[in-house]
């Protein structure tokens, strides 16, 4: 094959793996393990466990760029490719001489990497955030693209708010991120955007870290783009073609640093003066020039110094929300959760009960855009434990389903004050950790925290109108608890196993239960209250204690709204009436 045509073999290739990292950008769940590719966050997560996956990866890439150079940044990185692409449409009209030209990036790109070095070391983690690729190029789909989509996509417009159902068969994705996130993503993308428009793969040159540390890797690869010292005429068209700014036409020289190999200049060379040659004994010798000396010493300094403006500003910042913030299953602690977690979002992607979100202020600054369970959006899923076994870079540790059903998040808590003692909560935890008891003559659910998970389930089905009487809290240590013990079904549930009804239930009086009722409450699954006007005696005590308001008063008699109704019961143990509870509850 010619070396011309190296140039459509990578494009073909990167167009592939866009496409994967696009599928799983959106939800689609069966190509998750295309993750381990991701070399920035592989590092990240080797230094959390030895995960045999994520090291061969990491082995390979390395191996890879000691061999050709920084190929992953063409072929396996979503955002450089994505910034081809961006190149291309903003200057595909331009093939002219001025198009690019050599520019020796590396006193930035090594001081930048050194600064965020220094500030993730120091538990700052938003700089590393903010440059690496990875995260960046889901966050900007997830958060933007998707968001964007969704508000124009009929059909979502009319979905619940944080999350629609994804039209791949496996996946869904929120498009209602916090406003703070939108922005940043959306920020993040202008200015890669705008980069790639100017310069080419100058964002990668300058401010990602991870071409910087495959820069290092690769300062002088086996296989490498070369100038010929006698066909080159030094007409710059090579240099020109150079995404990466790493061919000088004028010194017939390419800077190994900063070639991403994308195989542009050979085509460009009309006399066949760019070549990929193995050039094993001509590597260049590390030298440390003032510039060098300076980029990297400024980049310490920054670092440092942001370090302490970030502390100053966090302490001059708002208070944290009065509830500790809940971390995803399998973050272990909060020091560990915060110092590997990248912000990529993919774990909130995952999330079946969508109640994961960028953070904004309840880490704090330093954990803006980590994923933090948001109550108010939903409940963590008791048989989901997708998210922590599909973090790339190893802030989240894997967990097995029966593990992560007894891995405390959180901790509820009830306000004795709000709580009407109705038992929903008490039914619908999957812990089993909430029951309803008599305390001081009123009915209050009581949580025992051996039990405990913090799904906040309680907190999402609670049907106090203004604010919920349970919430959940989060814990700076995720803890394994007590598993569920299995209920005992009541002596006089055993089931006819033909219709599924009791043999020794009797059907009540006429005038309890009418055919009309016994219709609806056979039409309807959930629990609801329905009124026996023959007993009724027109107190209204019922309609004052409903907690949500679901019964009133008509003509003297109880009026159920059916689709408001929670069939606590309470209306029925408040009704005085003498032959019986003129109200019941059914279904």
């Amino acid at each position: 094959m010619k070396q011309k045509h190296l140039k459509y073999v990578r494009i073909a290739a990167a167009a592939v793996m866009f496409v994967l990292f696009a599928a799983v950008a959106v939800g689609f769940r069966p190509l998750d393990a295309i993750l381990v590719t991701q070399f920035g966050p592989g590092l990240l997560r080797l230094t959390s466990g030895l995960f045999l996956g994520t090291l061969a990866a990491v082995v390979l890439i390395a191996a890879a760029t000691l061999l050709f150079g920084r190929i992953y940044c063409s072929v396996l990185c979503p955002l450089g490719i994505l910034q081809d692409g961006i190149a291309f449409l903003t200057h595909w009209k331009k093939w002219k001489a001025n198009r690019y030209s050599f520019v020796d990036t590396r006193p930035v790109k090594y001081g930048v990497f050194l600064a965020v070095v220094v500030l993730a070391l120091a538990g700052v983690m938003l700089p590393l955030i903010a440059l690496l690729p990875s995260s960046n190029f889901f966050t900007i789909v997830s958060n933007v693209f998707l968001r964007i989509f969704s508000s124009a996509d009929p059909e979502m417009a009319g979905a619940p708010a944080g999350v629609v159902q994804h039209h791949f068969p496996a996946g869904y994705f929120s498009v209602n991120p916090p406003a703070a996130a939108f922005f940043f993503s959306l920020g993040v993308f202008l200015v890669v955007a705008a980069l790639a428009a100017w310069r080419g793969r100058i964002y990668c040159n300058t401010l990602c870290p991870v071409g910087a540390v495959l820069s290092l890797l690769g300062r002088a690869p086996l296989w490498r783009i070369t100038l010929s010292q006698d066909m080159c005429v030094c007409c710059g068209m090579c240099e020109a073609a150079c995404k990466g700014g790493a061919i000088n036409a004028k010194k017939k020289s390419v800077l190994a640093e900063n070639c991403v190999l994308c195989f542009n200049c050979i085509g460009a060379c009309k006399r066949g003066g760019v070549k990929l040659e193995f050039r094993p004994k001509d590597a260049p010798k590390f030298s440390l020039s003032r510039r060098h000396f300076i980029g990297a010493a400024g980049g310490v300094v920054a670092g440092a110094g942001a370090v302490l403006i970030a502390r100053r500003l966090e302490k001059s910042l708002p208070p944290k929300p009065s509830r500790e913030p809940a971390m995803p299953p399998g973050a272990g602690n909060a020091r560990h959760f915060h110092e590997k977690c990248v912000g990529c979002g993919v774990c909130i992607r995952e999330c079946e009960g969508r109640v994961l979100a960028p953070s904004v202020s309840q880490y704090g600054l330093s954990g803006f855009m980590q994923p933090v369970l948001d109550y108010s959006r939903g409940s963590c899923v008791y048989t989901c434990n997708h998210c922590s076994n599909v973090c790339p870079a190893g802030a989240l540790l894997p967990l097995t389903l029966e593990v992560k059903q007894t891995t405390r998040i959180g901790l509820a808590s009830v306000d004795a004050n709000a709580c009407v003692g109705c038992g929903i909560c008490a039914s619908k935890c999957p812990a089993h950790a909430i029951t309803v008891t008599q305390q001081n003559g009123k009915r209050l659910a009581s949580v025992s925290p051996d039990y405990c998970i913090g799904c906040g389930v309680c907190e999402d089905v609670c049907p106090l109108p203004d604010a919920p009487a349970i919430t959940v809290s989060g814990v700076s240590e995720q803890i394994r608890v007590k598993a569920p013990e299995v209920r005992n079904e009541p002596e006089n549930a055993e089931q006819d196993p033909e219709n599924g009804q009791n043999p020794d239930v009797e059907q009540k009086a006429d005038g309890v239960q009418s055919a009309e009722n016994e219709q609806s409450s056979a039409a309807s699954s959930k629990p609801v209250a329905v009124p026996v006007p023959e007993l009724c005696v027109g107190c209204g005590l019922c309609s004052e204690e409903c907690p949500v308001s679901a019964i009133t008063m008509v003509d003297g008699l109880p009026s159920v709204n059916a689709d408001a109704c929670v069939g606590c019961g309470l209306c029925s143990e408040a009704c005085p009436a003498p032959d019986g509870p003129a109200i019941v509850v059914q279904g």
